[in-house]
């Protein structure tokens, strides 16, 4: 099972592959622009590809770790079990039990 993280990164590399005029537009960073945000292209054109995608799931309301490990796993049982483990890590972050937490979110 891979992290929430490569999930992210996988997930993310499928919405620029569905939007290729988002890719399009990352392409047109100049190195100029970079340097100006004194970054190297890459670095800037991660940058901005993130930005783009954190939009997108504000814009559809997505917790983007769930909704990254729903896209990016094909088997089912396996997001679900790196779902469960993501939101448990969550809610020890958040210094809740998984009783607790699953009782303030309703799951």
């Amino acid at each position: 099972m891979k992290t929430p993280e490569q999930y992210y990164a996988i997930a993310r590399d499928m919405f620029f592959s569905a939007h290729p005029s988002f890719s399009t537009a990352l392409d047109e960073i100049s190195e100029t622009d970079a340097k100006q945000a004194g970054m190297t292209l890459q670095q800037c054109r991660d940058m901005q590809a993130e930005r783009i995608y954190a939009a997108f799931l504000r814009q559809k309301k997505l917790d983007g770790m769930i909704f990254s490990i729903q896209l990016a796993e094909p088997d089912k049982q396996v997001a679900a079990v790196a779902i469960e483990n993501y939101l448990k890590s969550h809610a020890a972050a958040l210094g809740m039990t998984w009783e607790e937490f699953c009782i303030k979110n309703e799951l």
